[in-house]
């Protein structure tokens, strides 16, 4: 049996964290924040990592040297480019070490002048000093109280307790008299038992502050992207698809509204006034209404305001909530006004419940109502490549031939309200399901160094191709996660999934992990991100 290999400061090694591929690293001394991370019962180094010039404890069974017989098999081509580069730093110290031991030592609290080892530490929190010190006397000092004596105590009051409890219950006395003591018992031995093991605290002045750690110097190996909004993609007026060209499409004589103009209702819109349909436009943000103003949208101030210039109102908003507020809310749809000869259409993807209530609400004024939800991206959108599902009043859905026809490739009418929102919310958890088991498999492919590319290019040869799971997985790839579906739609959807459910007593195990995943994702900074965005969670 070959000897341990005793490791010291500046041996360059392979570190293994868990999760994550042997990395090119170096022991060292502890940065001062190091010295207050919990560490396992285990023999351990603290290591640096080239590269992300993070720190951490490693145990001695995951080290090995960085040169020897696992170096050929750890430099495999087929690695990520975080550790490519964390390689590059290796060799360049190995070459030219000044710059990087300069910022270890900056770093390392040995070289602070009053540093404390770790025995030194373990000492000072026993109550002990080291060997050689003396007491203000110049005398040596004596050896520690035993406190046997103390816990003697508290087990004899925790004893006499439980005996006095036992007996109070059998005479049927008061209760609150034998809790008050067995409280005021428990609290002696508490204090009994903590006096064993008191932290000098003049001994431990030097050391420094017992603060949280410094959050930037997270021991961690995480390679994630830099989270930034995405910028909002401005619309081009001037631009049509060659798709939406080709199609013979003679816009209807009457005046068409537009509640919110969105990543999907923009796209919408622009298309509507490019077919030559007289356009009313309404957003909470009025800017986003200026390119359709110049491009011969009227625009107007209130919700209301449009429905009373339009013959039939669109809503393409947000969640239930937005879209009542139009509705019910002030200055809303429904706001003193007489809907004779209206009709409003609910584009906005919605649980069935707040469908019917609108559509009541709709009803009550004299209007008509139609429920049609879109499925589909912004660039399917913008090619006129949407699927359109409707439900409700038939005489709508044909008198909006004209502007379905401009925006999808094919349309349903599914009969009663809400059958249309019941049947989107069941192709969006497919949806959702999908792309979080993609997202998985991909990153599994990553963590073993297999080309992403090749992946998809083998999956795109299989039986199982999708062109949706194609794009999205083209995207998890480069890392660009600009919004054509939102990430925090999605995860909106399948909460209402999730809800719909619910009132039917319909168990949903899978969808309720993968809005699990979808939150995670949203508090990881990716909330306006694509919904390819899940890769990065199922990544790190």
């Amino acid at each position: 049996m070959s000897e341990p290999i005793i490791y010291k400061p500046k041996d360059l090694i392979w570190a293994k964290m868990k999760g994550f591929t042997p990395w090119p690293s170096m022991i060292v001394e502890p940065p001062e924040e190091m010295l207050h991370q919990p560490r396992r019962n285990v023999p351990c180094k603290c290591v640096f990592f080239f590269g992300s010039r993070n720190y951490a404890w490693i145990e001695e069974h995951n080290i090995k040297p960085f040169e020897g017989p696992y170096k050929d098999e750890l430099m495999r081509p087929n690695k990520p480019n975080s550790f490519k580069l964390a390689l590059q730093e290796i060799l360049a110290y190995i070459d030219n070490p000044v710059d990087i031991d300069a910022e270890i030592k900056a770093a390392s609290v040995a070289s602070a002048p009053n540093y404390t080892s770790d025995a030194d530490f373990d000492k000072i929190r026993d109550g002990l000093e080291t060997a050689d010190s003396t007491n203000d006397l110049g005398e040596p000092p004596k050896p520690p109280k035993k406190q046997t004596k103390a816990k003697s105590r508290a087990k004899s009051s925790i004893s006499a307790t439980k005996s006095a409890a036992a007996a109070a219950k059998r005479r049927g006395s008061a209760s609150k008299a034998s809790e008050s003591k067995r409280k005021r018992v428990e609290s002696e031995a508490t204090e009994a038992t903590s006096s064993r093991r008191r932290v000098n605290a003049d001994a431990l002045s030097h050391i420094g502050s017992f603060s949280r750690r410094n959050m930037s110097s997270t021991v961690a190996l995480l390679d994630r992207p830099i989270i930034s909004r995405p910028e909002a993609q401005a619309i081009d007026m001037n631009v049509r698809s060659a798709t939406l060209s080709e199609r013979d499409i003679t816009p209807s004589n009457l005046t068409f509204g537009f509640l919110g103009l969105g990543i999907m209702g923009s796209t919408i819109v622009k298309d509507l006034i490019c077919t030559g349909h007289k356009v009313v436009v309404w957003n909470r943000t009025m800017s986003k209404c200026k390119p359709f103003a110049e491009a011969g949208a009227e625009v107007k101030e209130t919700p209301m305001d449009v429905v009373d210039a339009a013959d039939i109102t669109f809503c393409c908003v947000s969640d239930p909530k937005a879209s009542k507020d139009l509705v019910f809310g002030n200055c809303g749809v429904l706001q003193g006004k007489d809907l004779n000869n209206k009709a409003y259409v609910e584009m906005s993807t919605i649980d069935p419940e707040t469908s019917q209530d609108i559509a009541e609400g709709i009803a009550q004024c004299g209007g008509r109502y139609l429920e049609v939800q879109i499925h589909g991206t912004r660039q399917e959108a913008e090619d006129g490549m949407l699927i359109i599902l409707a439900g409700g009043d038939r005489t709508v859905f044909e008198e909006c031939h004209s502007c379905f026809k401009t925006i999808a490739k094919n349309t349903f009418f599914l009969g009663d309200v809400g059958n249309a929102c019941k049947v989107n919310l069941i192709l969006q958890t497919i949806l959702g399901v999908s792309l979080v088991g993609f997202s998985e498999a991909l990153a599994l492919a990553d963590r073993f160094s297999i080309s992403l590319k090749d992946i998809i290019d083998i999956f795109e040869l299989t039986s199982m191709k999708s062109q949706l799971l194609l794009e999205k997985g083209k995207e998890m790839a480069k890392g660009d996660f600009n919004p054509q579906q939102p990430l925090m739609h999605m995860q909106k959807d399948l909460r209402l999934v999730l809800g719909m459910a619910e009132n039917l007593d319909q168990s949903m195990p899978v969808t309720a992990i993968t809005n699990e995943v979808f939150k995670h994702t949203k508090r990881l900074g990716y909330s306006e991100h694509d919904s390819s965005a899940v890769f990065v969670r199922s990544r790190f």
